[in-house]
């Protein structure tokens, strides 16, 4: 990880610096929505990103780094990390590299594992998925279904990425694959499959709530930062971002509106 320099000169109780202290946002999804290749700040992360900007300036200054989830995961696991991890869920996490200091934000995005096929498939509990191939992805964790994995009631066959993995379904190399709702509906459009894709919840629903970890050098600079994350996430124009993809956030209703709440897209 890059050193960081901390250059911001606090004076006083009010968020306040001669110069923006820029600090690392953390982001492990390489595909759409959350990163664009043909528009790099039009992903969702760039577009999160340049809002709480806005809500910090000029005291932080945050700067977008893409990572692979490894990476991510190394870099949380040590305790001289300041800055961000974006579109994270706790439960997600290995345990050992929390609990060092970090605070979570409200949420920025409500998302679900989904069960896609291209065949109809009735899905009333996980035996149904029993003899079954999964197109999984190199190095993804599938917990739920781990232990049928492992037990050789699921076959797992990997793809480099989700857009090569729903590409192997179109082709029916696999019958099924797991996939958030968001990376659906980012990455679908780029597979060009000649079939309808179809998608079902799990039998007991696979909800992630998808917040911002935040670890900072003191308390006062966490809570402002945690603060500008919850304004900016129930934004209009945050919103409006999520809705383009079918996308939403939560718990916005009596949140206060920030800085450039209500400018659009």
């Amino acid at each position: 990880m890059p050193v960081v320099v901390l250059a911001a000169a606090w004076i006083g109780a009010p968020l306040r610096a001669q110069s923006a202290e820029r600090l690392p946002a953390l982001n492990s999804y390489a595909q759409p929505p959350f990163t664009l290749t043909d528009d790099r700040a039009g992903g969702l992360a760039a577009r999160l990103l340049a809002q709480l900007n806005d809500e910090l300036a000029p005291a932080l200054a945050f700067q977008l780094e893409a990572v692979p989830r490894r990476r991510l995961e190394m870099a949380l696991d040590g305790g001289a990390f300041r800055g961000l991890a974006l579109f994270l869920a706790p439960e997600f996490l290995p345990p050992a590299v929390l609990g060092k200091g970090e605070r979570w934000s409200a949420p920025v995005m409500v998302d679900e594992n989904l069960i896609v096929t291209v065949r109809p498939l009735d899905v009333p509990s996980l035996d149904a998925l029993r003899g079954l191939r999964l197109g999984g992805i190199v190095g993804h964790v599938y917990r739920v279904l781990g232990p049928r994995i492992e037990a050789g009631e699921i076959e797992r066959d990997d793809a480099i990425d989700h857009v090569a993995n729903l590409r192997k379904l179109c082709l029916n190399r696999v019958d099924f694959v797991v996939i958030s709702r968001s990376e659906l509906a980012g990455t679908a459009p780029l597979a060009g499959c000649a079939r309808p894709l179809r998608f079902t919840p799990f039998p007991q629903p696979q909800v992630i709530v998808r917040r911002v970890l935040v670890r900072m050098a003191d308390e006062r600079t966490a809570q402002a930062t945690v603060d500008a994350v919850g304004r900016a996430a129930c934004s209009e124009r945050w919103r409006a971002a999520l809705a383009v993809y079918g996308l939403s956030t939560a718990g916005c209703t009596a949140r206060p509106a920030g800085r450039g709440s209500d400018s659009g897209g």
